[in-house]
């Protein structure tokens, strides 16, 4: 469990401190078109979500093409 990212001002918080960081995400993966749909709710916590995901899933696949 990712206790730093539980409630909502955590996920703000997070989004506010990586923003640029985010965005560089963001707009890789939209040039790419692995973009999941947009969100209903609240956007910071989608995509501070979206974003810890990603850096999770490359940091997976960088250790299993070792």
């Amino acid at each position: 469990m990712v206790t730093s990212l539980v409630y909502y001002h955590q996920t703000a918080d997070f989004f506010d401190h990586y923003y640029e960081e985010i965005e560089v995400i963001r707009d890789k993966m939209m040039e790419e078109d692995v973009m999941p749909g947009w969100p209903q709710g609240d956007l910071k916590n989608w995509l501070a979500w979206l974003a810890f995901e990603e850096v999770a899933r490359r940091m997976v696949s960088d250790i299993l093409d070792l």
